[in-house]
């Protein structure tokens, strides 16, 4: 598996990173321990982890 970069998570949706976060993880499951394909599954989990945190913290105005 290739690191998934968080140039290409911004402009996919909730949805999309939900379903890619469980892809990686499903991918994860098949690598070994510590092998380079493990460790590209987990940087791209911190990528797909920092992506959904920078949306959340995105201030919204407030209503009426």
């Amino acid at each position: 598996m290739r690191v998934i970069t968080r140039s290409e998570l911004t402009y996919r949706s909730k949805y999309d990173l939900d379903a890619i976060f469980d892809l990686v993880l499903t991918e994860m499951g098949y690598a070994s321990h510590g092998s380079p394909e493990w460790q590209n599954c987990m940087v791209s989990l911190d990528n797909i982890r920092h992506e959904r945190a920078a949306r959340n913290n995105i201030t919204r105005p407030r209503g009426p």
